[in-house]
């Protein structure tokens, strides 16, 4: 077309829209729709609940119709009233509502709106105009789903206090930016031209959000003690997913999160995003690593925990930069990706039997060792008992059935031995926390009083627990907590449980391993529970003595027993119930003066193994306890 041609259509039809006036036909059409849906939702009516989905639909519906090709609109409105009922019945979501907006934007009622803010109104600029107006209704519609944030709701204006901040950045090709209260710059368009599945963009990395999440989480008493499992979890998500920008995250990114999880093997050093193998392009990482086998192979149990984490994740963030554009939506939903478990039939561990604690508790460590780091050996000198955890865990554990960090976490101040029936509390405490925060309950049911069993007095529990308050320790098992990484159960596994299962191995067959995994401290939990399977047990007893959660209407509502009768009947009527279930298999020892070793031996129960010396450079033998050879007997190198 020629200069002239255009001036002449010019002339003819008359001027185009100034930029100006374009912002002015799109800032009126996102107000009056703004302000229209947020006077629904706020109207307390019986669709006001509704309102945000509604608005969802009319977002979509804008942005189909503000592209090219949709259908043209009457001269006049076709109606101006609501359709007749089922009218529309088949059209659905954002059909339907492009319908409507197509039918009420006539030319008539398009050239109205352009008089009322100032604009003349001619044939040549009806159509573009029309496409403003559905622009500005759809941002409009997108906006309004922070009708019921905190800031909002607290703002004299919602309707202002949405829209502060609003401004046009066109150079980038991505529509608007909007920004409200506490967040940065945030474009409602991802830049590569789809729509954003968010209410507002964050232009924040991953990465750059995680100790804000945390410390968030934390705060809400979502999570608690060391979170250093969950942050290495999110550390991983964005390594996996590119560490993006917040705003440019969708559902894909679970898929992708959860198939990078399934790459990873077993035994792997994740390192930090600023140290290791994070500090790489994963899909360079994973290309250097061998296949996977079955051994290698991580348990799909921990890759439902990483999935789990995410989704508290996601969850937290739909609150803020992830909200989503459907008020009933979670975008990044990792809980629906979680993976299948089958049912390999079995236990994951197997439990202990009696008769390998009975060997246990007729030990050396009970019945007399050698000495510091000996303690499972008995030579037939001088037999010295120690007590610390090493004596006394697996004691509590056998006759209470609780749980290893439970027992390990445990704190003096946890013990009450002044009570006509003495009990120790199971709850969350400094000790079993971090970053001076508590911590050690699973669950609500885990906060238990468990009446301290006769066997455990008998054996001088009480005297030890003196001892260490006087001590001046927090902690009842303080050697446990010597350690800056290993601590508590941990750390009790490494320096006595090992060497306990060795010497049991050494007596007697241990049980026929479960799922490719041993008896460990929890299997005696199992064994504990197991006393309970007989006919006649009170389930809702033996709930309260697990910390397992109730069942049923009445335990789980009507059952209230603590309320009802008190502390002092309840211990006695645990003690009892665990004293008719349990089986007494510590009646053979006697009870031992109190010997405590200095803080850095005890629990050091070392290994019943005998150390192989030599003797000189061509051989060595195996010393052992066994009795003495004959003087017939003879030794081959």
């Amino acid at each position: 077309m020629t200069v002239k041609a255009k001036v002449d259509c010019m002339l003819e039809t008359g001027p185009a829209l100034t930029g100006e006036q374009i912002e002015g036909i799109f800032r009126r059409a996102l107000e009056d729709e703004l302000n229209s849906l947020l006077n629904d939702a706020y109207g307390n009516q019986p669709w006001s609940g509704s309102v945000l989905d509604v608005a969802t639909e009319i977002a979509e519906a804008c942005r189909n119709l503000r592209r090219p090709n949709r259908p043209f609109s009457p001269k006049d409105s076709r109606r101006d009233e609501d359709p007749e009922p089922g009218e529309l019945a088949h059209l659905d979501g954002p059909d339907f509502y492009a319908e409507q907006i197509v039918s009420n934007l006539g030319d008539e009622q398009v050239a109205a709106f352009l008089r009322a803010i100032g604009v003349q109104a001619h044939a040549g600029i009806l159509e573009p105009a029309r496409t403003h107006i559905i622009r500005g209704m759809g941002v409009g519609a997108d906006l309004v789903q922070r009708a019921f944030d905190d800031d909002v709701l607290d703002a004299p204006d919602p309707a202002t206090a949405i829209i502060a901040g609003f401004e046009r950045r066109p150079s980038n090709g991505s529509a608007q930016i909007i920004q409200h209260p506490g967040t940065s710059a945030l474009p409602s368009v991802t830049a590569n031209g789809r729509g954003n599945p968010f209410v507002v963009y964050e232009a924040r990395r991953f990465s750059e959000v995680i100790d804000d999440v945390i410390a968030e989480l934390k705060a809400e008493g979502i999570w608690s003690r060391n979170t250093s499992q969950q942050r290495r979890i999110m550390q991983t998500f964005a390594w996996i997913t590119g560490n993006k920008p917040l705003g440019e995250y969708n559902h894909l990114d679970v898929a992708v999160f959860k198939k990078g999880l399934l790459r990873i093997p077993l035994k792997f050093s994740y390192g930090t995003l600023e140290k290791g193998a994070m500090t790489r392009p994963f899909a360079e990482v994973v290309a250097e690593l061998p296949a996977l086998t079955d051994a290698t192979r991580r348990d799909p149990k921990t890759i439902n925990r990483d999935l789990s984490f995410l989704q508290t994740v996601s969850k937290h963030l739909s609150e803020t930069c992830w909200k989503s554009r459907s008020a009933t939506s979670l975008v990044l939903d990792f809980g629906a990706a979680r993976l299948t478990i089958k049912d390999k039939g079995g236990d994951l561990r197997p439990p202990w039997q009696r008769a390998h604690l009975e060997c246990l508790f007729a030990s050396p460590i009970y019945t007399g060792g050698d000495g510091p780091k000996q303690r499972l050996k008995a030579s037939g000198r001088k037999l010295v008992i120690y007590h610390d955890a090493a004596y006394f865990a697996p004691l509590i554990w056998y006759y209470t059935a609780a749980c290893r960090e439970e027992i390990c976490g445990l704190e003096v101040a946890d013990i009450e031995l002044d009570h006509e029936t003495p009990y120790l509390h199971i709850r969350d405490n400094f000790t079993r926390g971090q970053d001076g925060e508590k911590a050690g309950e699973k669950r609500a049911a885990r906060n238990r009083h468990l009446p301290l069993p006769r066997e455990l007095i008998r054996l001088g529990f009480p005297e030890y627990v003196r001892a260490i308050a006087a001590e001046g320790h927090v902690a009842l098992f303080p050697e446990c907590y010597v350690a800056a990484k290993k601590r508590g159960g941990a750390f009790f596994y490494e320096r006595a449980w090992k060497h306990m299962v060795d010497y049991i191995a050494a007596q007697m067959p241990l049980p026929p391993p479960s799922n490719g995994k041993g008896a460990d401290i929890h299997s005696i939990r199992s064994l504990g529970s197991s006393f309970y399977e007989v006919d006649g047990v009170n389930e809702i007893l033996r709930a309260d003595v697990m910390g397992h959660a109730r069942t049923g209407t009445n335990g789980k509502h009507y059952s209230k027993r603590m309320q009802t009768e008190g502390l002092d009947v309840i211990l006695r009527e645990r003690l009892e119930f665990m004293g008719r279930y349990v089986p007494i298999i510590t009646g053979h020892l006697d009870r031992a003066p109190l010997r405590l070793l200095p803080l850095d031996e005890r629990s050091r129960v070392g290994s019943p193994r005998e150390r192989k010396i030599r003797s000189d450079a061509k051989h060595s033998r195996m010393i052992c306890h066994s009795p003495p050879l004959s003087a017939h007997s003879s030794i081959s190198s």
